[in-house]
């Protein structure tokens, strides 16, 4: 687990400030917004994650405004917009020399679509950035857990980026030739910026995946389990393939044994953890 580094306090600072302004166009909510984020990132222990941050920016952002779910509208836009490239999406898999990896780096671009670090994402440069090369390439160790594996955990991260993952997901089975016993995928309990809920899995048909079950969790106010549970530790423990999605996951579980970690590196300090450089698309195992 990666904990908080100075450099996360002013990023998630601005990540919350954005939010604020799309919640409300009132400057004054705007400016009390800000104040509390400043007081709320003052009181940190160090000891926290940056998905922790993330979590204490939605709150005071929904305190302030009242308004639970900023990123709807975009989330939904995001779904949408990739949804309707899909046939062209599993065309270019299907016309492949290895369609298993081409869906893999299809999936790593679409984590570009992410509205914590970015203003504004551009839902034309996944299908771009999917031809450039990967910085860390586990891809041999990935497609040989893909064929041997019984079950499946996946670690969604963003709306939008979630059809790429159903693309792998499908693309995995058919290159299997076989369905997986089970399918966990992992989704937040509630909003957290433009991540993927239970309503963005079901709008891109996430849910029809065959054996496929929805997995919430949380930073541990709700009715699902933090993501630094035991509970959730189980879930990794009783699956065979396990993949996180996107860096704030990589940040929360980067010391998760024989897991999978596929990921666009956006800040100097995942940067410096990996050894590359940011906008390098990743494929980790960890092994220990």
């Amino acid at each position: 687990m990666l904990r908080i580094r100075p450099e996360c306090i002013p990023c998630t600072l601005s990540t919350g400030v954005r939010m604020a302004k799309i919640a409300t166009q009132n400057l004054e909510l705007q400016r009390l917004a800000t104040c509390e984020l400043a007081k709320r990132f003052s009181e940190v222990t160090w000891e926290e994650t940056p998905l922790d941050l993330s979590y204490i920016a939605q709150r005071v952002i929904v305190e302030i405004t009242g308004v639970q779910n900023p990123y709807r509208e975009i989330k939904k836009r995001s779904n949408l917009a990739i949804l309707k490239r899909y046939e062209d999406l599993k065309a270019r898999v299907r016309n492949a020399a290895d369609p298993l990896e081409a869906a893999v780096k299809l999936a790593i671009a679409g984590n570009i679509i992410d509205f914590g670090p970015y203003a504004e994402v551009d839902l034309e440069q996944p299908f771009r950035k999917a031809s450039e090369d990967l910085a860390i390439n586990d891809y041999a160790v990935f497609r040989r857990a893909v064929m041997e594996s019984n079950s499946l955990l996946y670690f969604l991260d963003n709306a939008g980026e979630i059809v790429f993952d159903k693309l792998l997901i499908e693309t995995m089975i058919e290159v299997r030739g076989r369905p997986f016993d089970k399918v966990g995928l992992v989704v937040k309990e509630a909003p957290l910026i433009n991540d993927a809920t239970l309503e963005d899995v079901a709008e891109v048909g996430l849910t029809e995946i065959q054996n496929a079950s929805i997995m919430l969790v949380g930073d541990g106010s709700g009715s699902a389990p933090s993501f630094e549970s035991n509970k959730v530790g189980r879930w990794i423990e009783e699956h065979d393939l396990v993949i996180f999605k996107g860096q704030a996951n990589f940040e929360a579980f980067k010391d998760k044994r024989d897991s999978f970690f596929l990921l666009i590196v956006k800040c100097p300090v995942i940067a410096e953890v990996l050894g590359v450089r940011i906008g390098n698309m990743i494929l980790k195992y960890s092994a220990s």
